[in-house]
């Protein structure tokens, strides 16, 4: 069946994108591109899932599946360095993860299937998301059914360090879980001369770190990759004053979402008996979430065959290697199965500047492949 993915359009799009990068939920002009070119393809949407999200849909009640495509649209709170024409024109912010590219790739796909909608026999899910950086977008819509109408669902996201029209991907999971966790210590304030009087929060607080350790050194296997980083104590107002109060800021990334719980339970059973043995107490939140983003092996083999059709095989990387990165793509993966694969957008001359960096690029000639990809796979699965 042909098609027609528009490289031009994407360039375009992704250059006007860039421009205007904005971040978290807070996306009125990125909003008003995506219903501008959702329009003009003619393509109907809601924005009544989620927040700041346009979810479209493609036959909606035609054949017995559908398929979920996803592109995520927050820029980052980062000054760009690039250099590029048409580099950000909103001070601190830059589009420096490449949503803009995913945005722009999305909406050709959705162009061309409207193409030839008639011989798509199922329904399809365009999904633009916001606040991916800020682990919140995926899980807005979840919670309000978005999943309970696709059957399964995959993304792809350009990755800078990959040579250009790579495609890589793996089984199983693929990036960490991420939690930010918080513990507040109450002790009693004193003079340092009366240190008796008091209950020390900033004496909890070594205590707790130092008894954190031994989880992963004593309760976890050590072929389990798991990062526990206490990044943050902060407690006391004086020298000369024992500490009412002190926090610590923790990182928590895992493989395994089971394993996170069990840090989550140690950690929380560790400070609460440390600072009630002192005479203290101790509070745990959470304050930012992300489970593991498992790809779905199925999906796995399935994206593989379609790109074969799309790249050559050599360029076609099925064993990438794991990352204790995160990406909120991971709730839906709880839902429903999931997959997300990365394609290289390294430029030709083999520089690149990282993710979430002010002078990354992107090796723009390289785009056309994900949409093609995209088509490919719903050619491929809409009868299952």
């Amino acid at each position: 069946m042909s098609y027609q993915i528009d490289k031009d359009y994407i360039i375009r799009l992704r250059r006007e994108l860039h421009k205007v990068p904005e971040v978290g939920f807070d996306l009125p002009k990125t909003l008003a591109i995506v219903r501008r070119e959702l329009d003009a393809i003619g393509i109907p949407y809601t924005e009544s899932l989620g927040k700041s999200a346009i979810v479209a849909t493609l036959n909606e009640g035609v054949g017995n599946k559908t398929i979920g495509l996803r592109a995520d649209m927050d820029a980052l709170p980062v000054e760009e360095q690039s250099g590029l024409d048409f580099a950000s024109t909103i001070p601190g912010q830059m589009h420096a993860c490449g949503h803009d590219c995913h945005t722009a790739v999305l909406l050709a796909t959705a162009k061309a299937l409207k193409a030839m909608e008639k011989d798509i026999k199922c329904c399809v899910k365009l999904v633009f998301q916001a606040c991916e950086e800020g682990l919140g977008g995926a899980k807005s819509l979840c919670d309000d059914g978005l999943m309970d109408s696709i059957d399964f669902m995959i993304c792809c996201h350009v990755a800078p360090h990959f040579d250009a029209g790579t495609i890589h991907m793996n089984k199983g999971a693929t990036l960490s879980c991420s939690r930010g966790l918080r513990i507040d210590l109450t002790g009693k304030a004193c003079h340092a001369s009366r240190p008796q009087e008091g209950v020390d929060a900033l004496a909890m607080a070594v205590r707790i770190y130092n008894a954190i350790q031994l989880i992963k050194t004593r309760e976890i296997s050590p072929f389990e990759p798991v990062i526990i980083n206490i990044g943050q104590i902060v407690g006391g107002t004086a020298n000369n004053i024992v500490a009412e109060s002190a926090y610590m800021n923790l990182s928590l990334r895992t493989l395994s979402n089971d394993i996170d719980a069990l840090l989550v339970r140690r950690i929380t059973e560790i400070s609460e008996g440390t600072a009630k043995e002192m005479g203290g107490s101790a509070k745990v939140e959470t304050y930012k979430y992300c489970p593991c983003l498992v790809n779905d092996d199925r999906l796995v083999d399935a994206v593989i065959a379609t790109s074969e059709k799309v790249v050559s095989k050599d360029k076609i990387n099925p064993n990438k290697p794991v990352a204790m990165g995160a990406e909120d793509f991971a709730y839906y993966t709880l839902h429903k199965p999931g997959l997300m694969f990365n394609l290289g957008v390294k430029e030709y001359d083999g520089t690149f500047g990282a993710l979430h960096n002010g002078k990354m690029t992107v090796n723009e000639d390289v785009l056309d492949i994900p949409a093609k990809i995209f088509v490919e796979f719903v050619l491929d699965q809409m009868e299952g």
